[in-house]
């Protein structure tokens, strides 16, 4: 019986160790759990604020094109429009190559150009777009080069007149 007796108490004991590793294991895998939800609970905090400013952004974005539509003169096929980007385009120094004007689309007058110059005319003449009367988007872009040898660039354009004088 004393046999039997200290095998149960040994028993019992090893239950309880291994009942008190199992609950000390148990303690720091939640505690390691509870640090990822608090580092994932801020990253998503972080993110949440992130888009909200994103979302204003894109409200001003649209409200701005919006206030833009609503400045616009209704003038037909604008001759001064197609003529400023051409000069435009010169004036970065590159090349027209081709132009042609665009049916109206919602109220805008468009035009297709293309023109060739190095790297830098083509940039500078982009860049030149943006200090004409009209506000004008860039709404396509194509680049290419004519050939490999040439240092030139081709660019074919899509522009978009949004506000008129």
């Amino acid at each position: 019986m004393n046999r039997n007796a200290n095998f149960i108490c040994f028993f019992v004991i090893v239950l309880c160790a291994a009942f008190c590793g199992v609950i000390y294991l148990g303690n720091e895998h939640m505690s390691k759990l509870k640090e990822e939800l608090e580092s994932l609970t801020n990253e998503y905090n972080g993110l949440q604020e992130e888009t909200n400013m994103m979302v204003q952004r894109r409200r001003a974005y649209v409200n701005a094109f919006n206030e833009l539509d609503k400045l616009k003169v209704g003038i037909g096929e604008n001759v001064d429009f197609y003529s400023e980007a051409q000069q435009a385009i010169r004036k970065g120094g590159a090349r027209v190559l081709s132009n042609s004007p665009n049916p109206p689309r919602g109220g805008r007058i468009s035009m297709r150009m293309s023109f060739i110059g190095d790297y830098y005319s083509v940039m500078k003449a982009l860049a030149e777009l943006r200090g004409l009367p009209n506000v004008v988007r860039v709404v396509s872009l194509t680049l290419k080069a004519p050939n490999i040898s040439s240092n030139e660039i081709n660019a074919d354009v899509l522009l978009e007149a949004l506000s008129y004088r």
